[in-house]
């Protein structure tokens, strides 16, 4: 079984030797794959949808591997118990999402070792908010997929000192390492800033504060993209 790069990163970032839970498996590519390669000896394969878990459980029985993944319906991590898995791995969704999952299931979330994320959206609040809640970041990928670039990170619990805002953005290990990709990141960043520098400036409103502060962060991007090359 071949993987996207994307998930093929998503599943380097989890521990060999863990039981996983796969939340918003859809097909069930990663329990599939790591029970498959005995990168983990079984997992929970989940999601809030019945079309998308009927096919991941088709996918686990064509497999053969119904006696070591389970397929369950449900809204995040509600259908997990704490000490059912080691971490959970979640990806495909926005970052906002992620965070209400983390939130409203809280005690099952701190029972893990890990979480493996790749957030869609809103990174760098995700970031931040598992800093916040005493987490921070172990391991971290960037990757082009089908010409888009992805982020996927490994967070573990512990206590760490607050990041420089935008670390949040682009990631502490992603930044340590000096990612090669790290260039494209700060390009979509201001490419984001840069439209909405646009609005702000077609708007017929006094916003002369706001317009110098978007230049000014617009200004530290820039100046951050030319410490890569």
């Amino acid at each position: 079984m071949q993987l996207t790069p994307r998930l093929e990163a998503a599943v380097s970032l989890i521990p060999k030797g863990s039981v996983i839970a796969d939340i918003g498996t859809d097909h069930a590519y990663i329990p599939v794959y790591t029970c498959e390669t005995g990168w983990c000896p079984s997992a929970i394969a989940a999601d809030i949808v019945p079309g998308p878990l009927a096919a991941a459980r088709a996918h686990v029985e064509g497999a053969g591997l119904q006696d070591r993944i389970d397929c369950r319906l449900g809204d995040g991590l509600t259908c997990v118990e704490s000490g059912e898995a080691d971490g959970a791995v979640i990806c495909g969704m926005g970052g906002s999402l992620m965070i209400k999952i983390l939130q409203q299931s809280y005690d099952v979330w701190q029972s893990f070792d890990f979480v493996v994320l790749q957030p869609q959206s809103d990174s760098g609040d995700l970031r931040r908010y598992l800093y916040e809640k005493d987490w921070h970041i172990e391991d971290e990928r960037l990757v082009i997929d089908d010409g888009r670039l992805y982020e996927l990170l490994r967070a573990v619990p512990g206590k760490a000192e607050a990041l420089p805002e935008w670390q949040y953005e682009l990631g502490p290990v992603n930044w340590q390492r000096r990612n090669p990709l790290l260039s494209r990141k700060i390009e979509i960043l201001m490419e984001t800033k840069g439209r909405i520098l646009a609005g702000l400036k077609k708007s017929r409103r006094d916003l002369h504060v706001q317009i110098e502060a978007m230049e000014k962060e617009l200004s530290f991007w820039r100046d951050l993209k030319c410490q890569l090359q």
